[in-house]
């Protein structure tokens, strides 16, 4: 699946993806891309992926996961809002399935759908 642009409310939009290494803008960005970065978590514990739309989907500016570092090789999900008035809330969810991180990221850049973040641990005070 290569995914050129899509149309959210009238705008194009386009994404980026940044890793340790490099960014990706795109037409560079595929499925393959985004489950590749995050199913290596295991291998290179120090890189992150960063997936961001050219205009806000919802009130989401990007969607990015890390590897946690603990025992059992789970990945932090990270969601940042940002709202009209300039405040923003910034929301985090930890999980030990991979394959839900990568449906997530998929769904949000294939289909412009945000993940079901209202369970997740709201961490806006750490910024």
């Amino acid at each position: 699946m290569n995914h050129k642009e899509s149309t959210l409310n009238g705008h194009t939009l386009t994404y980026t993806v940044r890793t340790q290494g490099p960014t990706y803008y795109n037409d560079a960005i595929e499925a393959s891309l985004l489950t590749d970065i995050i199913g290596g978590f295991d291998d290179d514990p120090e890189d992150f992926i960063v997936l961001e739309p050219s205009a806000p989907i919802g009130e989401s500016i990007y969607l990015q996961a890390i590897p946690a570092k603990d025992d059992q090789n789970s990945v932090i999900v990270e969601l940042r809002l940002e709202y009209a008035d300039q405040s923003f809330k910034h929301y985090s969810y930890q999980t030990t399935d991979k394959a839900e991180v990568m449906r997530m990221f998929l769904d949000y850049w294939g289909v412009q759908k945000l993940p079901e973040w209202t369970t997740w641990t709201d961490i806006t005070d750490q910024f």
